[in-house]
Protein backbone atom coordinates (compact mmCIF):
# COMPACT_ATOMS: atom_id res chain seq x y z
CA UNK A 1 0.00 0.00 0.00
CA UNK A 2 1.32 3.41 -0.89
CA UNK A 3 1.64 5.40 1.63
CA UNK A 4 0.65 8.74 1.40
CA UNK A 5 3.07 11.92 1.92
CA UNK A 6 2.59 14.52 4.78
CA UNK A 7 3.39 18.01 4.35
CA UNK A 8 3.78 20.53 7.36
CA UNK A 9 2.40 24.12 6.84
CA UNK A 10 2.50 26.84 8.76
CA UNK A 11 0.26 29.61 7.73
CA UNK A 12 -1.97 31.73 9.33
CA UNK A 13 -4.02 32.83 6.71
CA UNK A 14 -7.26 31.04 6.77
CA UNK A 15 -7.56 32.11 3.39
CA UNK A 16 -4.20 31.24 1.94
CA UNK A 17 -4.55 27.70 3.71
CA UNK A 18 -8.08 27.07 2.03
CA UNK A 19 -6.21 28.19 -1.27
CA UNK A 20 -3.11 25.70 -0.59
CA UNK A 21 -6.16 23.24 -0.03
CA UNK A 22 -7.40 23.96 -3.50
CA UNK A 23 -4.25 23.95 -5.14
CA UNK A 24 -3.62 20.36 -3.36
CA UNK A 25 -6.92 19.23 -5.24
CA UNK A 26 -6.75 20.83 -8.62
CA UNK A 27 -3.37 19.25 -9.37
CA UNK A 28 -4.84 15.77 -7.70
CA UNK A 29 -2.02 15.73 -4.91
CA UNK A 30 -3.33 13.66 -2.35
CA UNK A 31 -1.71 14.47 1.08
CA UNK A 32 -2.09 14.41 4.74
CA UNK A 33 -1.78 18.64 6.18
CA UNK A 34 -0.52 19.38 9.02
CA UNK A 35 -1.78 23.02 9.45
CA UNK A 36 -0.39 25.23 12.07
CA UNK A 37 -1.67 29.15 12.38
CA UNK A 38 1.29 30.26 14.18
CA UNK A 39 4.77 29.97 14.78
CA UNK A 40 4.82 28.96 18.08
CA UNK A 41 2.04 25.74 17.59
CA UNK A 42 4.49 24.85 14.50
CA UNK A 43 7.19 24.84 17.08
CA UNK A 44 6.10 22.90 19.36
CA UNK A 45 5.53 20.22 16.60
CA UNK A 46 8.95 20.20 15.60
CA UNK A 47 9.91 19.53 18.79
CA UNK A 48 7.88 17.03 19.88
CA UNK A 49 8.35 14.87 16.65
CA UNK A 50 12.49 15.38 16.74
CA UNK A 51 12.37 12.19 18.45
CA UNK A 52 9.21 10.14 17.73
CA UNK A 53 6.73 11.57 15.88
CA UNK A 54 5.54 12.15 12.20
CA UNK A 55 7.76 13.17 9.94
CA UNK A 56 6.35 15.22 6.91
CA UNK A 57 7.77 15.06 3.36
CA UNK A 58 7.74 18.71 2.69
CA UNK A 59 7.52 21.78 4.71
CA UNK A 60 5.95 24.48 3.62
CA UNK A 61 6.33 27.93 5.40
CA UNK A 62 5.24 31.31 5.49
CA UNK A 63 7.66 33.99 6.26
CA UNK A 64 5.31 36.09 8.39
CA UNK A 65 3.78 34.22 11.48
CA UNK A 66 2.74 35.32 14.93
CA UNK A 67 5.03 34.41 17.47
CA UNK A 68 7.74 32.61 15.53
CA UNK A 69 8.84 33.38 12.28
CA UNK A 70 8.99 31.07 9.05
CA UNK A 71 12.98 32.15 9.01
CA UNK A 72 13.03 30.71 12.71
CA UNK A 73 11.16 27.52 11.94
CA UNK A 74 13.30 27.14 8.62
CA UNK A 75 16.54 27.62 10.87
CA UNK A 76 15.15 24.80 13.29
CA UNK A 77 14.71 23.02 10.89
CA UNK A 78 18.10 22.73 9.23
CA UNK A 79 19.47 22.73 13.17
CA UNK A 80 17.43 19.51 13.61
CA UNK A 81 18.65 15.94 13.59
CA UNK A 82 15.68 14.63 12.08
CA UNK A 83 14.20 16.99 9.91
CA UNK A 84 17.70 18.69 9.01
CA UNK A 85 18.12 17.19 4.52
CA UNK A 86 13.85 17.89 4.77
CA UNK A 87 12.32 20.23 1.71
CA UNK A 88 11.11 23.24 2.88
CA UNK A 89 9.31 25.78 1.39
CA UNK A 90 9.03 29.12 1.89
CA UNK A 91 5.65 30.12 0.30
CA UNK A 92 5.36 34.22 1.37
CA UNK A 93 3.69 37.39 -0.04
CA UNK A 94 7.14 39.11 0.38
CA UNK A 95 8.74 40.73 -2.77
CA UNK A 96 11.72 41.77 -0.57
CA UNK A 97 14.66 40.67 -2.51
CA UNK A 98 16.48 39.82 1.44
CA UNK A 99 13.67 37.44 2.47
CA UNK A 100 14.67 35.38 -0.73
CA UNK A 101 18.14 35.34 -0.33
CA UNK A 102 18.32 35.15 3.47
CA UNK A 103 15.80 32.19 3.30
CA UNK A 104 17.86 30.31 0.41
CA UNK A 105 20.98 30.88 2.71
CA UNK A 106 19.51 29.04 5.91
CA UNK A 107 18.64 26.11 3.35
CA UNK A 108 15.10 26.58 1.82
CA UNK A 109 14.66 24.19 -1.09
CA UNK A 110 13.08 26.76 -2.61
CA UNK A 111 11.32 30.44 -2.61
CA UNK A 112 7.89 30.88 -3.92
CA UNK A 113 6.13 33.98 -3.96
CA UNK A 114 1.88 34.02 -3.57
CA UNK A 115 0.17 34.51 -6.58
CA UNK A 116 -1.96 37.84 -6.50
CA UNK A 117 -4.85 35.95 -8.25
CA UNK A 118 -6.44 32.44 -7.42
CA UNK A 119 -5.93 31.14 -10.93
CA UNK A 120 -2.10 31.39 -10.30
CA UNK A 121 -2.30 30.21 -6.44
CA UNK A 122 -3.84 27.18 -7.29
CA UNK A 123 -0.69 26.75 -9.98
CA UNK A 124 1.32 26.14 -6.19
CA UNK A 125 -0.51 23.15 -6.38
CA UNK A 126 1.63 21.92 -9.38
CA UNK A 127 5.04 22.90 -8.07
CA UNK A 128 4.14 21.22 -4.67
CA UNK A 129 3.61 18.03 -6.90
CA UNK A 130 6.90 18.61 -8.81
CA UNK A 131 8.81 18.86 -5.29
CA UNK A 132 7.14 15.78 -3.98
CA UNK A 133 7.98 13.91 -6.39
CA UNK A 134 12.24 14.37 -6.28
CA UNK A 135 11.84 12.37 -2.72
Amino acid sequence: MHQRPAIFLAEDSPADVYLFREALKAHDVETDLFVFHDGETAMSFLLAAEDNGPEPQLFVLDLSLPAISGLALLRHLRASKRFADSLVIILTSSDDPADRTESLKFGATCFLRKADNVADFLEIGRDIKAILRLK
